[in-house]
């Protein structure tokens, strides 16, 4: 299937899902708590969230470093945060973890490495989610939500075993290839022995991907973090370790290719799982606003793009599909 069709076939989702919880809910009422949010703690979570970018770019850092690449941490936080805004609001150009693979790939000419930097970040990520999600469900997260939170966790640690198996086993090489890459119009980026060499000399490199880990487990931390300001901001009374163990959740749902950029499904998994503490218009309202977040944060990354445009014009600004011209 194309990324288009991909597209078009997560927005249709995202409609439906958004639409059938606004028709069995209340819209009135999510509008009354949307308005009636604190402003400043909404505020504190976009900041809160854009300070958590260059510790993102940071972990990429450190990964590069392990293969002798070394790049500036301003130059990948600035592509990092392009990154975030062409995957936000560019959805059918080209996805966020393929600009990164793209623009690292022109600057270093290491298209094998760039891709493989760009997985492996990802894919650290993924396991981060799965550490976050046992850690609250030991501090009693396992009380809210029931059985939904222990099937989540165990979907949770089956994705953690597949991504071990990835990054440690030499006869998935070809699969890590064949569906993980980022691609752009079905293309892959730097597909061959090349790319599976790279993906898999991370093996050799446990500390740093034990140092990544630590910084994607901090970062996301912070970031459900984000959940628990926007809480207050809707004046919700929520226990913080039901917020932690919804977080994980609610970002592997939007890591998910299901949807628009977790559209519905996000605010779906907030009304599933909050059911106990909130009404299911305030648990969509919490949602609306995390995204709001969101975008906001990837808002930056237009900035970057417009001190480019007025720099260098337009060439600049143009989302890159090929590493090599």
């Amino acid at each position: 299937m194309s990324r288009r069709w991909r597209v078009a076939l997560g927005a249709a989702v995202s409609v439906v899902v958004f639409g059938a919880l606004l028709w069995f809910n209340d819209p009135g009422q999510i509008w009354n708590a949307l308005s009636a949010a604190d402003a400043r703690w909404v505020a504190a979570a976009v900041a809160v969230n854009i300070a958590t970018v260059p510790v993102m770019a940071w972990r990429w850092q450190l990964l590069l470093r392990a293969k002798r690449l070394q790049l500036p941490l301003g130059w990948l936080t600035r592509t990092y945060f392009v990154a975030l805004f062409l995957g936000q609001f560019l959805p059918a150009a080209v996805g966020g973890d393929a600009v990164r693979a793209v623009e690292l790939g022109r600057r270093t000419h290491e298209a094998p490495e760039a891709v493989a930097s760009v997985l492996i970040d990802r894919l650290v990520g993924v396991v981060s989610l799965v550490g976050l999600a046992v850690l609250a469900y030991a501090a009693g997260g396992h009380s809210a939500g029931g059985p939904q939170v222990v099937a989540a966790e165990a979907v949770f640690g089956l994705a953690a075993l597949l991504v071990l198996s990835l990054l440690f086993s030499a006869r998935l090489r070809g699969l890590a290839a064949r569906w993980l890459e980022p691609r752009v119009a079905g293309r892959q980026l730097a597909g061959g022995a090349q790319f599976y060499e790279a993906l898999h000399g991370y093996r050799d490199h446990r500390r740093t991907l034990a140092a990544v880990f630590a910084l994607a487990l901090a970062v996301q931390t912070v970031r459900v973090g984000t959940i628990w300001m926007l809480v207050q901001a809707l004046g919700l009374d929520v226990p913080a370790a039901e917020i932690y163990a919804t977080g994980p959740v609610v970002f592997a749902a939007m890591i998910l290719p299901v949807s628009l950029n977790g559209i519905g499904v996000r605010e779906a998994v907030f009304v599933s799982f909050l059911s106990d503490s909130t009404t299911a218009e305030q648990a969509i309202a919490l949602g609306v606003l995390f995204f709001a977040v969101g975008a906001a944060t990837a808002l930056v990354g237009a900035l970057i793009l417009f001190v480019r445009w007025m720099r260098y014009g337009v060439r600049a600004v143009r989302p890159r599909t090929q590493i090599e011209e």
